[in-house]
């Protein structure tokens, strides 16, 4: 074989052992006999929605919509947090609080959801609010 066709048929096989892995294995058995168990079926959460805020004294109460899909994995928690500052809040449903923030100061909020898989993207950001007023 040439430099060239040996570079070509590793690719080939490359390519080949990218594609059962990817579709979740060759055949019903799963793995495809490449030692790869992982279900690609399982993905990470999409984002939360219509992510909404109220102010507080010292805090924020932040409600939302479940994603439309959870990845096929149960969603375990689900992660707010502030903007500015970056405080977090965690909980498993919804309306989540958010303690410890500035009374005077302007926030808004964002929502993650996170399955078996890992954390999904971050909502849209929720409306402004202004905590002690």
């Amino acid at each position: 074989m040439t430099g060239k066709s040996l570079t070509l048929a590793v690719l080939a096989i490359l390519f080949a052992a990218t594609a059962v892995w990817a579709m979740g294995g060759g055949g019903g058995g799963g793995g495809g006999g490449f030692g790869v168990g992982t279900p690609v079926d399982l993905l990470m959460p999409n984002p939360p929605r219509d992510v909404a805020a109220t102010g507080g004294d010292h805090m924020a109460t932040i409600s939302f919509t479940p994603p439309k899909s959870d990845g096929g994995s149960p969603i375990t928690y689900y992660t707010v947090k502030s903007y500015p500052g970056g405080i977090e809040a965690k909980g498993d449903r919804s309306p989540i609080i958010v303690k410890g923030l500035t009374n005077g100061k302007s926030y808004s909020f964002t929502v993650t959801a996170s399955n078996s898989v890992g954390t999904g993207l971050d909502s849209g950001p929720s409306n402004c609010v202004t905590p002690g007023e």
